[in-house]
């Protein structure tokens, strides 16, 4: 059984991440993993719980069912903030512990339809906020190994994890997996991070006339990037639940990425600013 803390009780710091990993390596240590279909039925009620703190309690019943419940294991992880070290270790756990439910069938069999299976979603979930984590907190390379890993099992990609594995590429200037990302997903009259992280990998790679075609694409593609790139706009507190490609909803909601790879290279961000300085100058000349 899985005690967790909520934070309304002020628990003692590192009391989560400590109990979350004790239980993890009980359940790497289990030679099997028997899920329960109370203990699903129960994770599916905390979902559509109308307070937090039901949800919480609810959370509780279904890892004292099932404590290897990787929906569960990570929606405690909202409840329970953690440090980003303590939080990519326990996610680390979570991983394996629902790698290890899965068992080697749907490794072998469903490679490369991945989340075409059902009970495969959960352990993609996991992995996915694991490269998030990795990435938030600056561990690229690693973040890089899990995200294309998750496009390997998945080459579909019906998670939307591929813009995150462009910022890494960009930010770590790993232009070859920025071209096979281009390449594997056409995308740049549609998204704005690929869109605008397209300019990005053409200015890196010296093609400064092939990243002033690249701009006017992700200018037409999203006109109110180049703002949030540039720290121009604050963010809102939560991020939109939805968007549209060209809105200003879709710059909010993949501002930090964008930030992320364009401020790794100050140089590019000032050619950005002066493309901007001359296209006002090119507009005042016609008028």
């Amino acid at each position: 059984m899985i005690k967790l803390v909520h934070d309304s009780g002020s628990p003692a710091p590192g009391f989560g991440a400590l109990a979350l990993m004790r239980s993890l390596e009980q359940q790497l240590a289990k030679k099997q993993h028997k899920p329960s279909d109370e203990a699903q039925d129960l994770f599916y009620d905390a979902m559509d719980a109308a307070t937090q703190e039901a949800e919480f309690a609810l959370l509780q019943k279904v890892l004292t069912l099932d404590p290897g419940h990787t929906g569960a294991l990570l929606a405690v992880l909202r409840h329970r903030p953690l440090g980003r070290d303590d939080e990519i270790e326990v996610l680390r756990k979570i991983v394996a512990v629902a790698e290890k439910r899965l068992g080697p069938n749907p490794f072998e069999e469903y490679a490369g339809a991945f989340w075409g299976l059902h009970q495969t979603r959960p352990y993609m979930r996991a992995r996915s906020q694991l490269a998030m984590s990795l990435q938030e907190g600056g561990h690229i390379e690693e973040a890089i190994v899990e995200l294309e890993a998750m496009l390997a099992l998945n080459p579909s990609d019906n998670q939307g994890v591929r813009y995150a594995p462009l910022a890494c590429y960009l930010s770590v200037r790993h232009l070859d997996g920025a071209a096979r990302l281009f390449e594997e997903f056409d995308e740049c009259a549609f998204n704005t991070v690929f869109a605008w992280g397209h300019v990005l990998e053409r200015w890196l790679a010296g093609d400064i006339p092939g990243a002033q075609q690249a701009l006017a694409v992700a200018r037409k593609q999203n006109g109110h990037t180049e703002a949030s790139i540039k720290g121009h706009k604050r963010l809102p507190k939560h991020l939109p639940a939805t968007y549209s490609p060209g809105s200003k909803e879709e710059a909010q909601c993949f501002a930090e990425p964008l930030r992320m790879m364009w401020r790794t290279y100050p140089n590019a961000l000032t050619w950005l600013i002066t493309q901007a300085v001359k296209r006002r100058g090119s507009v005042r000349e016609t008028d």
